[in-house]
């Protein structure tokens, strides 16, 4: 595939992942309550959230489409990692999201594809752990182990889902992937920059 025909292909699919984000969302927040669930993949799915949700994420909603496409690819990853991590607890998931599941692995295939070594910026994130993952001064283990905090969250959640102004004709904006791309490098790079 040439290099042309793999931006077009990402940037088409980014388009719908941009509008399905509070979608997908939701089944993070619902592996965060999924007491069947082993608590480190709860703990993993309140890490992704938080990292949605946070106004302060290394790539700022503020930046426009590109500054939520981090966000999707964030949670397409954790979406994987419940499927991993979860065990048979898990394997109802795609079922009961089917929308949500039914092209998740073609997803991260074209998302590797198409941005290469510059996603492992948010694989190392999501590793650095729930217990250092905060969000408005609190664990995101904290989020899973205890009730009220997990309410809160999820309102935080709802209210995310509320005020996201991305559809279908806002997501046509995204023209090209050499602008995330470009983002996801810079990340990449600054990372690296902090590693030991």
């Amino acid at each position: 595939m040439s290099p042309e025909s793999l931006e077009k292909r990402f940037v088409q699919r980014m388009r719908g992942l941009l509008v399905s984000l509070p979608y997908d969302m939701k089944v993070l927040f619902e592996a965060v309550s999924d007491e069947n669930l082993p608590v480190e993949v709860r703990h993993m799915a309140a890490t992704a959230a938080i990292y949605c949700l946070s106004a302060s994420d290394p790539m700022p909603d503020s930046m426009g489409l590109v500054g939520y496409i981090d966000d999707v690819v964030c949670v397409r990853m954790a979406m994987k990692r419940i499927l991993e991590m979860g065990g048979e607890d898990a394997a109802g998931y795609p079922v009961r999201f089917v929308d949500e599941f039914a092209s998740l692995d073609e997803d991260l295939e074209l998302v590797r594809a198409y941005l290469g070594d510059a996603v492992s910026w948010i694989e190392r994130r999501m590793a650095k752990g729930a217990a250092k993952t905060r969000y408005k001064g609190k664990a995101a283990t904290t989020y899973v182990d205890d009730d009220e905090a997990r309410e809160f969250l999820y309102d935080e959640g709802q209210d995310f889902t509320t005020a996201y102004e991305i559809d279908e004709e806002k997501a046509a904006r995204l023209q090209s992937g050499k602008p995330v791309l470009e983002a996801f490098r810079r990340r990449l790079a600054e990372e690296s920059r902090r590693l030991p």
